[in-house]
């Protein structure tokens, strides 16, 4: 997954993982489970998808985040509501 997201998305979330979990890159492989991060909790997944979407201007549904169970989930899920709106962004001047 890591390959066709964007370099803005796939650091924004290792750093948001690594922030909040206090954890070196090195222990975020693409297939990591994120439950099985250490220190991870709920509260602490949820701030991080929170800190995500604030840095990129989109929101998660339900749906999606449900079906996050890892590392490359989490940035595909991110890619899919980032990269529908840079085009429009593009054609706008912006």
């Amino acid at each position: 997954m890591r390959e066709t997201a964007s370099d803005s998305i796939v650091s924004s979330v290792i750093a948001a993982l690594t922030a909040e979990l206090d954890i070196d890159a090195t222990a975020l492989p693409g297939d990591a489970e994120l439950s099985l991060l250490p220190g991870m909790e709920s509260v602490k997944l949820l701030r991080i998808v929170n800190t995500l979407e604030q840095v990129h201007g989109v929101s998660l549904d339900d749906d999606a985040l449900f079906s996050i169970e890892t590392v490359d989930d989490l940035i595909g899920a991110l890619t899919e509501q980032v990269q529908p709106a840079e085009p429009a962004a593009r054609e706008s001047g912006r």
